[in-house]
């Protein structure tokens, strides 16, 4: 039989799970990512002829596939937060990056150099790798449409949406680090004085100026426009666009595109939140969120074939115990303590700190680490991070949901 069309037939298979589960699995309040990656184990188990990537040894591929896919995650919160929220409105989720993320941070390097024994650029990688909440697999309990002044929401759902889109881009700075000190004995001052001034200010200062000069253009160029051009366009592929090209443009500059694209999509609507204008929806944000759910279900298949393929082969009982604290654990603490003083409810402090969910952005880091740097041993920093992910899957898949649902009708 000609594998061809039975690669046809797993696409349009998975391509009707897309548009179907998310409507299904709503009615019992459980993540569609579940029942896809249940379907990816399967049609490994079964030698589906797919191009079954492995994270291990297909760096490459695996490092551009989560690469794509978090762009298009970050480009969408950054389009639904737009420019709605004041400062005030920005502390919480800038007290997760502030606070939450570095503790984290410095937690999980701890315990991997002193209880895990690795060695410090293992330890420090793997802390920094470790460090971003999801953009992508969280996509189903963060906004869920553009928000206006008049009509946003200023709680667990924004305030998971606001982490996501911008700890990606903050924790790349000490990826670099650990990729500098994996080719160094010892980190002394001259590559303290290259990381703080290239991969720190440098990098997140010229990320942040491109995102808001595209969005900001982009902005100017469409309120130019007359009504009837301006909706044609919308209805073509310019979320898709602008994310490419921000983020296209900000590694031509060796600058952080991650960044870059969350501002782009923040200023993408700066003449219209000016001008007091309000559109809680357009085709291009509908056309991008689809478009990332879509490679979410590919992803989630691959990562269930992975898990099947061994991935999780290097864990021990240490690391196992280790990755599930680090979920159940240590980010619900660290979580709760840095939005202790804030004016949120005991229960949306709970929801928004256990729901630090880890995913995609995690393998992106790993695969681009291990590619640029020269680490001695990663297979079990892959398998505990595949770990903390499918951990992170379960767990938040089963109850992330029925938080929200309690929340909501309470």
């Amino acid at each position: 039989m000609d594998t061809y069309f039975i690669v046809l037939l797993i696409i349009g298979i998975t391509s009707l799970l897309a548009s179907f589960l998310p409507v299904i699995m709503k009615r019992f309040k459980i993540s569609f990512t579940i029942p896809i990656l249940l379907f990816g184990g399967i049609l490994y188990y079964i030698s589906a002829p797919l191009p079954w990537p492995n994270p291990i040894w297909q760096i490459d591929l695996t490092l551009r596939f989560s690469e794509l896919v978090v762009i298009i995650s970050i480009m969408v919160a950054g389009l639904k937060i737009g420019l709605n929220y004041s400062w005030k409105e920005w502390r919480n989720p800038i007290r997760l990056l502030s606070i939450t993320m570095p503790m984290f941070m410095i937690v999980v390097f701890l315990i991997s150099y002193y209880l895990l024994n690795f060695d410090g650029p293992i330890a420090l990688l793997l802390a920094a790798v470790l460090a971003p909440t999801d953009p992508a697999l969280a996509s189903e309990i963060q906004l869920n449409q553009k928000q206006t002044v008049a009509k946003k929401n200023v709680g667990v759902q924004y305030n998971l949406t606001a982490e996501a889109g911008l700890n990606d881009g903050l924790a790349f700075p000490f990826v670099f680090l650990a990729i500098l000190w994996s080719k160094n004995d010892t980190l002394e001052f001259d590559e303290w004085k290259e990381w703080l001034s290239y991969y720190v200010l440098y990098k997140v200062i010229v990320g942040t100026l491109i995102g808001i000069i595209i969005g900001f253009l982009y902005s100017y160029l469409t309120k130019k426009m007359s009504r009837e051009y301006e909706r044609k366009i919308h209805l073509a592929f310019v979320a898709l666009s602008l994310t490419l090209i921000s983020y296209g443009l900000a590694e031509v500059l060796s600058s952080y595109g991650f960044i870059s694209v969350f501002f782009a999509g923040l200023f993408a609507h700066y003449h219209k939140h000016t001008s007091n204008e309000t559109t809680e929806s357009e085709p291009s944000l509908g056309f991008i969120t689809d478009t990332e759910k879509f490679l979410i279900v590919f992803w989630m298949i691959f990562f269930g074939g992975s898990v099947m393929a061994g991935i999780l082969n290097f864990i021990t009982l240490p690391t196992f115990i280790f990755a599930i604290a680090l979920v159940l654990v240590v980010r619900p603490i660290l979580g709760y303590i840095s939005l202790k003083t804030t004016s949120l409810s005991k229960k949306e402090r709970f929801a928004i700190s256990f729901l630090g969910i880890r995913g995609i952005g995690s393998v992106f880091y790993l695969t681009y680490a291990i590619r640029h740097g020269q680490f001695n041993d990663y297979n079990q920093v892959f398998s505990i991070v595949a770990l903390v992910i499918l951990t992170s899957i379960l767990i938040h898949g089963f109850t992330a949901k029925r938080i929200l649902f309690n929340l909501d009708k309470k």
